[in-house]
């Protein structure tokens, strides 16, 4: 009896176990932006940012008052912020508020141009011996990188371009490439797709998604099967957008006088390459629909 009640208990999930499971889908949501927005200057702390102020604006959105004035007290208790910080999240940018505090690479930047120490007569960046001197790149990195070492940021400062080394010694370029750091409108293009399966998710449950959301996965053994599903998909998806354009974007129904059309309907087809796994393609094919 004592075994077989033991065997219950341990059969119940807790309560952390519940939450981490049904957080997953949202984990594995971040965990794939932040492969995305990590290269181009994303922090932790800018997202947090951004995040608090998208939240704030949600709820402004939703507390509203009758005369249009927003009740930030609702807001601070919606979003467990204070009343303060509300203030400022409503009446800031977010992305500049975001940009505010500078990651290790970039104070690393800064301090080269600006400190006396790390740069020549001229007022340029010293060219810099990676250590050995009292004014190295060790320093440098030791003066302005926090606790991060100085390999950490070499090797990122590598991958960026934005300094040239030779024989044992490095030198900052005159403007690093960091334009493609926190320029994000290539979501743009995208972001109606993922707005609306958002939508979707949240509004039609499990089951109005599996209605509104056709995947298939093709496999493809070499890069000419590759080419060649890639061509067909993409002939394909534009045949049937076609079709339907054709038969159904006219009116349906007869209307009893012309008027401006209260529903919409929208087919979106995303062709995707996964090139993961070793030497295995496929190209996913998925259609979502939304009103």
């Amino acid at each position: 009896m004592a075994a077989n009640y033991s065997l219950r208990r341990n059969r119940r999930a807790s309560p952390a176990s519940n939450a981490a499971r049904r957080a997953g889908a949202l984990q594995a949501l971040l965990a794939e932006l932040a492969l995305v927005l990590l290269p181009r200057g994303m922090t932790p702390k800018r997202f947090a940012e951004l995040a608090s102020f998208a939240f704030v604006h949600a709820a402004a959105d939703m507390s509203r008052l009758r005369n249009g004035r927003v009740n930030r007290s609702r807001v601070a208790a919606q979003t467990g912020l204070s009343r303060a910080d509300v203030k400022r999240l409503l009446g800031g940018n977010g992305f500049d508020t975001a940009r505010s505090s500078l990651t290790a690479i970039e104070k690393v930047i800064d301090g080269w141009r600006t400190d006396r120490r790390f740069r020549t007569k001229a007022g340029h960046p010293r060219r810099l011996p990676i250590s050995g001197t009292d004014i190295s790149f060790v320093n440098l990195v030791r003066k302005y990188g926090g606790d991060v070492t100085h390999r950490a940021v070499l090797d990122e400062l590598r991958k960026i371009g934005a300094i040239g080394d030779a024989a044992g010694s490095v030198q900052l370029r005159p403007s690093p490439p960091l334009h493609g750091r926190y320029d994000f409108a290539f979501l743009s293009p995208v972001l109606p797709a993922l707005v609306d399966g958002l939508k979707i998710a949240s509004d039609a449950g499990a089951a109005g998604v599996s209605k509104a959301v056709r995947r298939l996965s093709i496999p493809a053994e070499t890069e000419v099967d590759l080419a060649i599903v890639r061509e067909r998909c993409a002939s394909s998806a534009q045949s049937m957008l076609d079709g339907l354009a054709h038969s159904l974007g006219r009116q349906v129904t007869v209307p009893h006088k012309r008027r401006v059309s209260t529903y919409s309907f929208t087919v979106t087809v995303l062709l995707a390459e996964d090139h993961a796994k070793k030497r295995k393609r496929s190209v996913a094919s998925s259609s979502r629909q939304g009103t």
